[in-house]
């Protein structure tokens, strides 16, 4: 072979070789919305949270609940509470005004999840927290998760439903 042809057939291979010395580029697919770490960055999805608990509320033959921005504030400042204080990590979140939840408003907090699914599947093995989510009177949902690096669980979260 000729100097002329194997000129650009070496050049291309020199420049295939070079690309595969580059960097690893970051994912811009971070993948379905209840996988993604939240002790990494990521932060809870509240539509793909409604979905889930929605689909969990209609196998059991139960109404779906519209997300509520102001029960998901209330939700992050109880989930940001448990956080900092770390002093309540399972059950019932503290409350100001109210002494315990009622039928018509039902609450809880979690710890540790790293991820929605591990979250809902923890819930649903929960008799408390499931009874929350198949709340059957329930119209509207609130949830939070908060990351805390450093804390004991990392990833605190709440769940409100209410009439």
């Amino acid at each position: 072979m000729s100097f002329r042809r194997a000129a650009p057939v070496f050049a291309l291979a020199c420049a295939a070789a070079l690309a595969g010395c580059q960097p690893e580029q970051p994912r811009t697919d971070a993948g379905p919305a209840f996988y993604q770490r939240l002790d990494q960055g990521a932060t809870l999805d509240q539509g793909a949270a409604a979905s889930l608990l929605n689909g969990w509320r209609a196998r059991n033959g139960l109404a779906p609940l519209r997300l509520d921005p102001a029960l998901s504030a209330e939700a992050r400042q109880r989930a940001a509470g448990v956080a900092e204080t770390d002093t309540s990590t399972w059950g019932e979140t503290p409350r100001v005004q109210q002494a315990a939840s009622t039928t018509a408003r039902q609450e809880r907090v979690s710890a540790g999840y790293r991820t929605l699914a591990e979250a809902f599947s923890g819930w649903r093995d929960s008799p408390q927290h499931n009874r929350v989510m198949l709340a059957p009177t329930a119209t509207r949902l609130g949830i939070a998760a908060v990351d805390r690096p450093g804390a004991k669980y990392r990833v605190y979260w709440a769940l409100i439903v209410a009439e």
